[in-house]
């Protein structure tokens, strides 16, 4: 982004004005500027996400005008440098964001010269071989705000790790990416039908293990009740991306699928493939719910809606083409309560296979949560995503209370 354009927001026209007192030997609007804009791990509050690396050049280039620059923000800084790095695909561009900048590499050199740190320099130099690096610490890990929905989801930081970002600060949409395997699959949009205006977003469940990553939040949309959820299975090359939505009408979804993807439909209702021009790579997008799942070519939206007024659209998505070759097949599962059959609007479970060997179950209660049991399995938990082994076991991946 130019710094000259008249798109800036408040926060990065403040930062150009404290840099400029900078230079002209005044430190203290500068140190304001890094202790109202960033939080304590260094995510900027409200910045938003395409001025992040043009407001870290800008803090880059101002440390070298003069001597005397102040540990505190040199400190701060090279947090926020991490968190830009979370946030960025492995050819150095931010995620969700359409469109390149041109000559990351030289941008991310300058910023390991101005902020030096054993960890932003052992992933650039996965991302950009040739570099050398002094040591070498353990890499960065996956990170979500507490205060407000912002996160990146990942645990392989190689150039063909896995990387599920989202940001939802303004507004009733998200921005997200989903990366894996080299390719951008899904965003840089996640919105309900026709409205992107709608009450504050506010987290309301975050946990990571060596097993998943997961981050769920509320928001309203128009006349919804939007609880969010955004979940990626660490090494098995699976997200799951899901609304419950309370409204008078049915629930309804669109997610952009990104440039350059050729769409394929797959034998089985509400699933699809996604493909780059690369040989060996794809994505299935499979929706685990009775409905309707419809790929608008011109604005190249996922469109989805749940049948009969249904509230709950879960959508799975899994980017290991290996797994692709084998047959797809899901089902929705029967749910007991207290002995008795439960009905779909209470909660829900389905079973999604790639041939014999590889099955995962889902688990979601849509109502207050209580004891409930299928494929043998009994929970009190909220959310709960397992695999289902070839002896009729549930194991669980990850739950949330």
């Amino acid at each position: 982004m130019d710094e000259c354009s008249p798109e800036r927001s408040r926060p990065f026209v403040a930062l150009l004005e404290a840099l400029a007192s900078w230079r002209e030997g005044i430190a203290a609007p500068l140190e304001r500027w890094i202790g109202e804009e960033l939080d304590a791990a260094g995510s900027p509050l409200r910045l938003p996400l395409r001025e992040w690396a043009p407001a870290l050049g800008a803090i880059g280039e101002a440390g070298k005008a003069r001597p005397g620059w102040p540990t505190a923000v040199d400190e701060r800084a090279t947090d926020f440098v991490r968190m830009l790095l979370r946030f960025s695909r492995p050819d150095g561009t931010t995620a969700t964001l359409d469109g390149h900048p041109s000559r990351p590499r030289a941008f991310w050199k300058a910023i390991a010269a101005a902020f030096p740190a054993g960890d932003v320099g052992r992933v650039l130099d996965w991302w950009f071989p040739g570099r050398d690096v002094e040591y070498v610490p353990p890499p960065l890990p996956a990170w979500s705000a507490a205060d407000r929905v912002l996160g990146a989801l990942r645990a392989d930081w190689t150039r063909r790790g896995d990387l599920l970002a989202f940001d939802q600060r303004q507004g009733a949409s998200t921005r997200i990416e989903l990366f894996g395997s080299g390719v951008s699959w899904l965003g840089p949009w996640w919105s309900t039908t026709g409205d992107r205006t709608g009450t504050p977003a506010r987290v309301t469940a975050w946990g990571t293990s060596s097993n998943a990553d997961v981050a769920e939040w509320s928001f309203g949309s128009g006349d919804r009740e939007v609880t969010r959820l955004a979940l990626m299975l660490r090494g098995r090359r699976l997200a799951l991306l899901a609304d419950l939505q309370r409204s008078t009408d049915g629930a309804t979804m669109e997610l952009d699928v990104a440039a350059g993807l050729t769409r394929e439909p797959l034998p089985i209702a509400g699933a699809s493939s996604f493909r780059p021009g690369k040989p060996g790579k794809s994505a299935q997008a499979i929706l685990l719910t009775a409905g309707e799942a419809d790929f608008d070519e011109p604005s190249r939206r996922l469109k989805l809606r749940a049948a009969s007024g249904g509230r709950w659209l879960p959508l799975l998505v899994s980017w290991d083409h290996s797994r692709h070759r084998r047959p797809l097949t899901w089902v929705e599962l029967t749910i007991a309560e207290q002995g008795k059959r439960c009905p779909k609007d209470v909660a829900w479970a389905a079973r999604a296979s790639w041939g014999r060997n590889e099955t995962f179950v889902f688990y979601r209660s849509l109502a207050e949560p209580a004891r409930r049991s299928f494929l043998g399995c009994s929970t009190t938990a909220r959310l709960l995503v397992g695999r289902f082994t070839p002896e009729g076991d549930v194991e669980p991946i990850v739950t949330l209370a």
